[in-house]
């Protein structure tokens, strides 16, 4: 077998009658953000849409619904009427509901598959994206498991059996692909299974909380990603890397991690990102292999498992692209092949090349959309500081539940639980945690002198 890359498909992916082009999402997807602004996810309903199409998917029903007065007229018809006061009213009742699940307000689990994603067709783009990487991340082939952990919620409601009626049977939705995804975290996703079991116990605090608990999820995975995929083939998909948040009403300051280890992080990381979606998709159309979503870190573990030779051969292939069709049809320089190049060196030297191609117009609209996720849900304005990642008192004590769950657990567990779900505090934001804890009287003492503390279950 050889291990090189496919020079005909590659070509076949990048040329565009004649030109070349910076395309991604054939064979591997990074991160659900658009590069055209129209598409850009706004989230006017908050993230309860993105949960919908979720729910939705679990379900095995079209992603998308219709709340139109064409599809009310649709179930109007099958009902039976004493007279057309009757039906009236009953159209009247249909469309304050509908009005209501449109502003992605509801009074029921079952109602949730029902909310309708945003009005512009373009921003819906974006949402379905954000529910492709929610559902392949944390969902995938364990769909059972969250069939299993949902079915257990009683919650017949009139409203939700009448819409079922309303789903909308689009070739958009037809055509969207079993997975677009990967999931790279198996302990951020066991996890989220476990906060869905905890919280699904407390249908209330489930319906709640949901859409912050689906938000928190897609955030973390997005900036783990970002962090370790810049680390190129040493990809850690075992251990989450420290990104730190500060409590909403504190106050900033740039000697504290929340700057330096926080947003500010985390959007230096995203400068010239956009290169590793094209990049991987180059290097992920190979002879070697047909699996999509092959990060760096995975396209060295075959190699290493196929030998030396196997990865020699590959490294040489990709200056040998580098210079007789990157180079050719871009004019941007490259770097050369040299029997001392490594995997590692031949990755960055592809990144090196690519990022130069790529307009400011792409890399600053694919910035703006992973920008928007913050602003909506984790952003805290610092002053002269900008923007920093935050968390709500309703975000804390969602935190505070699943990490608590149904026994009480000590102060210092806490903190390591938060960890797990990606969120690190420094030693203020703690005190801060503590404080509110204590007023809301979630927090106890073993003892007087305060030698352990513990924090009580808030479900």
């Amino acid at each position: 077998m050889e291990y090189k890359l496919d020079y005909e498909k590659i070509n076949k992916f990048v040329d565009k009658k004649g030109k070349y082009t910076y395309r991604r999402r054939l064979v591997t997807n990074v991160l659900p953000l658009p590069t055209r602004e129209p598409e850009r996810a706004k989230f006017d309903k908050g993230f309860i849409s993105v949960v919908g199409g979720v729910i939705r998917k679990i379900n095995g029903k079209n992603i998308l619904v219709d709340l139109t007065d064409t599809a009310i007229d649709e179930v109007i018809i099958l009902g039976n009427y004493k007279g057309d006061e009757s039906k009236e009213l009953f159209r009247y009742y249909l469309t304050e509901q509908l009005k209501e699940l449109n502003d992605g307000k509801i009074s029921s689990f079952k109602q949730m598959e029902h909310i309708p994603f945003a009005d512009n067709t373009s921003e819906q783009k974006g949402e379905i994206e954000f529910v492709s990487f929610f559902y392949d991340t944390f969902i995938g082939k364990d769909i059972e498991r969250v069939r299993e952990i949902l079915q257990n919620i009683e919650d017949p409601n009139l409203i939700a059996e009448i819409l079922d009626y309303l789903s909308l049977d689009t070739e958009y939705a037809k055509n969207q692909k079993n997975e677009s995804y990967k999931n790279f975290f198996p302990s951020l996703k066991e996890q989220f299974f476990k906060d869905l079991e905890t919280l699904a116990q407390n249908q209330s605090f489930l319906l709640a909380h949901i859409a912050a608990l689906f938000v928190h999820y897609t955030f973390v995975a997005m900036s783990q990603i970002i962090l370790q995929i810049n680390k190129i083939t040493n990809f850690n998909q075992q251990e989450l890397i420290p990104v730190y948040y500060i409590l909403q009403w504190e106050k900033a300051a740039r000697w504290r991690n929340s700057y330096k280890q926080g947003y500010k992080m985390l959007i230096g990381e995203m400068e010239g990102f956009f290169a590793h979606e094209h990049a991987l998709n180059i290097v992920g159309l190979n002879t070697f292999s047909n699996q999509r979503n092959l990060f760096y870190h995975s396209i060295k573990n075959l190699l290493s498992d196929a030998g030396t030779e196997a990865e020699n051969q590959f490294v040489q292939s990709i200056y040998d692209w580098l210079n007789d069709v990157y180079k050719v049809k871009t004019g941007i320089q490259v770097e050369n092949y040299s029997s001392e190049k490594t995997i590692d060196q031949a990755f960055e030297d592809l990144l090196t090349a690519v990022r130069p191609g790529i307009s400011k117009e792409i890399n600053s609209r694919y910035q703006k959309a992973f920008e928007a996720i913050v602003s909506k849900f984790f952003r805290k304005h610092g002053g002269s500081l900008g923007t920093l990642l935050s968390l709500s008192q309703e975000q804390l004590l969602l935190l505070v539940a699943v990490s608590v769950r149904n026994q009480r657990i000590e102060l210092k567990q806490l903190w390591i639980e938060f960890e797990n779900r990606g969120i690190w505090l420094d030693h203020h934001s703690k005190e801060e945690v503590v404080k509110v804890l204590d007023k809301l009287n979630y927090l106890e003492k073993k003892s007087d002198s305060g030698d352990a503390q513990y924090v009580k279950s808030i479900l």
